[in-house]
């Protein structure tokens, strides 16, 4: 009789043909849960998460009868790394439930943090619970992968019934290799819901509470603006005059300040309930820079012109977040030069000497 190859020596011949009989091994699993469901309805019925992954360790050790799997390297490291159980050191399986009567369900977080260096290959076992009899499935991670929410952190919505080419990743133009690996992974999904909300033109901003930004050290509470001390007030006004330029137009609409009041919850969760106030409170003003002006002007030049030396620290050394920050909301503003330029637009616009009131006051201190 013909001695089965195992499976990490069919890996360092042909990686494709290792994955498929992972896939068959999968599929294996699968069949086995959902015999011993329908010849047991209530077997699985009231399983816990826990039982639930404690029940696939056992049946994928079962299924490896005939394989090229050793069931003696099969693991559940369930509550110690992702996913929850490995085998033969570079496969895995992620275990998830439901008690209800469908295929979805929120899944894991998209930072995998905790994943194991070794596994490449990763199977999602789900399991419909609320059926009768309960079902199970098994697919591809990736391919079950729908959509991102936000509990704690960022995490995935699965379906699996998810037809091919509508996972998350597709939408992203991306794959779930690439935003896994990548350095910057929590950013580049909120760029894709920021830009998929200007698509179908909403005024809404994706909002993470764990950010990979240290100076913005989002906290489980939200703030109100009276409550910031003054130097976050003058960071993050001068921020806003920066990255949203509308704030620094004396034109009053109705949406003006809609992505300034979404920037700071989302990024800072900072509430502001009249928002128009740091940028125009008091109307009107008769002086700039201790001159008397002809013709009072509105108050928003007063604050660009006090705020010009603070934006020019900011734009001069930008550091990396902020650098992200500009390209996503901002990308025209590459530099200090390139800001006071649209001033001198603005000041043009208003028949104002606004770049020469900025240096004045520079020149002050």
């Amino acid at each position: 009789m013909k001695e089965t190859k195992n499976i990490i020596t069919i890996r360092k011949t042909d990686s494709s043909k290792a994955n498929c009989a992972f896939a068959d091994l999968m599929e294996k699993t699968e069949s086995i849960f959902n015999e011993r469901s329908k010849s047991n309805h209530n077997l699985y019925k009231k399983i816990s998460s826990s039982d639930l992954e404690k029940a696939t360790e056992f049946i994928i050790k079962e299924a490896c009868f005939g394989t090229p799997f050793d069931a003696n390297n099969v693991k559940l490291i369930s509550g110690q790394a992702f996913p929850d159980i490995i085998a033969e050191k570079y496969y895995g399986v992620e275990v998830k439930s439901t008690d209800k009567n469908h295929w979805t369900s929120t899944g894991s977080s998209i930072v995998e943090s905790t994943r194991d260096k070794y596994v490449e290959n990763i199977y999602m076992l789900f399991g419909k619970l609320g059926g009768n009899p309960p079902e199970f499935r098994c697919r591809p991670y990736q391919d079950v992968l729908y959509d991102i929410t936000v509990t704690h952190s960022p995490r995935y919505l699965i379906n699996m019934e998810l037809q091919e080419g509508k996972s998350i990743f597709a939408k992203m133009n991306t794959t779930y290799d690439e935003l896994r690996t990548s350095k910057d992974s929590i950013e580049q999904v909120r760029r894709y819901y920021k830009e998929k909300a200007n698509k179908e033109n909403k005024k809404e901003m994706p909002w993470w509470l764990t950010s990979s930004e240290p100076e913005i050290q989002n906290s489980f509470n939200v703030r109100l603006w009276n409550s910031l001390t003054i130097g976050e007030r003058r960071d993050l006004l001068s921020k806003s005059l920066i990255l949203f330029p509308e704030t620094m137009s004396p034109k009053q609409n109705a949406n003006k300040y809609i992505q300034t009041t979404l920037w700071l919850c989302a990024c800072y969760q900072v509430v502001m309930p009249n928002i128009r106030d740091i940028f125009s409170a008091g109307g009107k003003i008769s002086s700039v820079n201790g001159v008397t002006l002809k013709t009072p002007i509105p108050k928003i030049f007063k604050t660009i012109v006090e705020s010009a030396e603070y934006i020019k620290s900011l734009l001069e050394k930008p550091n990396e977040n902020f650098k992200l920050m500009l390209m996503e909301y901002n990308p025209s503003i590459k530099n200090y030069n390139d800001w006071l330029n649209l001033c001198r637009k603005i000041g043009k616009e208003n028949n104002i000497p606004l770049i020469q009131w900025i240096e004045d006051n520079v020149n002050l201190k």
